[in-house]
């Protein structure tokens, strides 16, 4: 079922502990350092070419510009993330799997797509790739709640345009979530008629 309820926190801890990451980080680069120790994390396209600082695809996961970009991530990460890390047929490996990869996909795609100037930063492509997970439980399972799933990806989609949002982020995270996803109940879809 793709209800979140207080039991499904309890045994969420995986996200939760991710949207502790992230708070920390926000708390510790945004407030109580300066302003220049984030710029050594962000993704900077140009240093990540030409200096070859490979770890921003990464460490740009964990931090956000403000409050309420920080609030609207950890907001979808517990809703997703929880969902998802609860779900039966996703382990917890898989699901760390699933944000860490859509989360780089997303953030390649970007390295790719954007120019040699742009810096992004934001757990959203990784947020993505659960949204993508969901998408395909929700196909796989549940098919009378396809539409309403497809409205939701297209508003969230939608809501990507806005400026100052990087869109190749959500779309390649979103994007990588769905194969991670339709891999992993494909296995488990053999699994169940082998047995």
């Amino acid at each position: 079922m793709m209800i979140l309820d207080v039991e499904n926190l309890k045994d969420a801890k995986i996200t939760l502990f991710l949207i502790l990451l992230n708070v920390i980080n926000f708390i510790l680069f945004n407030l109580a350092l300066p302003e220049e120790y984030i710029l050594n994390f962000v993704q900077i396209n140009a240093n990540i070419l030409y200096e070859y600082e490979y770890w921003r695809l990464i460490t740009s996961v964990f931090l956000h510009a403000d409050v309420l970009h920080l609030f609207s991530n950890m907001l979808a990460l517990l809703l997703f993330g929880a969902t998802i890390e609860n779900n039966q047929y996703v382990s917890k490996l898989e699901f760390v799997l699933i944000y860490f990869i859509s989360g780089i996909i997303g953030n390649l795609f970007t390295l790719l797509l954007l120019p040699t100037y742009a810096v992004s930063l934001g757990a959203s492509g990784a947020i993505f790739g659960l949204i993508g997970v969901a998408f395909i439980i929700v196909a796989t399972e549940n098919r009378a709640l396809l539409p309403i799933a497809l409205l939701y990806i297209a508003y969230y989609i939608f809501a990507s345009f806005a400026p100052g949002i990087n869109i190749w982020a959500h779309i390649f995270g979103l994007l990588g979530g769905m194969l991670i996803g339709y891999i992993i109940y494909s296995r488990r879809k053999k699994l169940r008629l082998m047995y």
